[in-house]
């Protein structure tokens, strides 16, 4: 497994977590428990651009250097 697996990896496991804490949010039963959750959502959502980014920019740099 090579970098860039092991980022689509963790991107995989980012999406899987902001959907369930969108879930948890959604069963909450008070607005500071949704809150919280969908503010965990949001923050996992942030990672994976962050994670996408860098591969992406190891591709290019591996495609540079092909």
């Amino acid at each position: 497994m090579d970098i860039i697996d092991f980022l689509q990896r963790a991107i995989d496991e980012e999406k899987a977590s902001e959907a369930h804490y969108r879930r948890f949010a959604v069963d909450a039963d008070d607005p500071e428990t949704r809150a919280m959750f969908e503010s965990l959502a949001e923050d996992e959502l942030k990672h994976q651009r962050v994670l996408k980014e860098k591969m992406v920019a190891l591709k290019l740099k591996k495609a540079k250097n092909q």
